[in-house]
């Protein structure tokens, strides 16, 4: 499942609180892409296929939000959704107690505002 990932700094929106309808938004090729500020846009635009290039492969853990190459995680089915997990078994012990809320917050339908929903320690 893809997520809102800044294609400037790498930054997960919604790590960030940032919904969509609040995010900076760019247009290129056809394509509109989000950013966690306009700072970022403005860089994006001198080098936008660079930028686009280093996030290519970066997904984000839906328990921690952390940004990372799609390599340097695991993968895990989900009914028909394939999610990809920063290594920190934590984070997938806590997924499955609870994956529709993680879902929904990696879809941005649920605004984060702590990591795991209830102050568990995280890794």
């Amino acid at each position: 499942m893809k997520t809102s990932i800044c294609p400037a700094c790498g930054c997960s929106l919604v790590r960030l609180g940032i919904e969509k309808d609040k995010a900076a938004v760019y247009k290129y090729k056809d394509e509109e892409y989000q950013f966690c500020c306009q700072g970022c846009v403005d860089i994006f635009i001198t080098d936008p296929d660079k930028y686009l290039a280093e996030i290519a492969d970066w997904v984000v853990c839906p328990a921690c939000l952390a940004e990372k190459p799609a390599e340097f995680t695991i993968e895990y089915q989900h009914e028909d959704i394939k999610f990809n997990f920063c290594r920190c078994p934590h984070c997938m012990t806590e997924f499955k107690k609870n994956p529709d809320f993680y879902i929904k917050r990696l879809a941005g339908e649920i605004k984060n505002s702590e990591l795991f929903g209830d102050n568990s320690a995280c890794c």
